[in-house]
């Protein structure tokens, strides 16, 4: 599957929930990479990761991609981590928003895990896929000079 931008990858997502029979075997994995967040969704035996960089406070630039399919063995990783409340609201058009809310896991080391062991060959493609589209938006100046300031701000916190 080819790596889409967030609105229609949560869109996509958001049919097959519509029409899953076990919606409460759904999952969430969050966890950050570098940089990068990492969020994976889990669900009727299929796993979609969304790579994601905040950009602004509150605002991030996404994409991501049906990575595999959902079996055991990617249960129990995603099962380690902490539980923390998940919520996001992902416009899909100009008239609709998908909210999703509810508990998720949080562990950077599974989901690096998930990146490294199970899927490292669609890592790569997906970072360079969100590292253009931010280059994309470095082009307007008022743009870049906001996230420059956000990303020195982020440094300093840890600093």
């Amino acid at each position: 599957m080819a790596i889409k931008s967030v609105s229609s990858l949560i869109g996509n997502m958001k049919r097959t929930y519509d029409k899953s029979k076990d919606k409460s075997g759904w999952r969430v994995l969050s966890g950050i990479n570098r940089e990068y967040n990492d969020t994976f969704i889990a669900g009727d035996k299929k796993l979609w990761q969304i790579k994601s960089e905040e950009v602004t406070p509150g605002e991030s630039v996404a994409v991501g991609m049906k990575v595999s399919k959902f079996d055991e063995d990617l249960e129990k990783i995603m099962k380690n981590g902490s539980p923390i409340p998940f919520g996001t609201v992902t416009p899909i058009d100009r008239k609709i928003s998908v909210i999703m809310a509810g508990m998720q896991t949080f562990s950077s080391d599974s989901s690096n895990r998930l990146c490294k062991e199970h899927l490292s060959s669609k890592q790569a493609e997906l970072e360079a896929k969100l590292k253009q589209q931010v280059d994309l938006m470095m082009d307007d100046r008022s743009f870049r000079r906001k996230y420059l300031e956000h990303k020195d701000r982020l440094r300093r916190a840890y600093i």
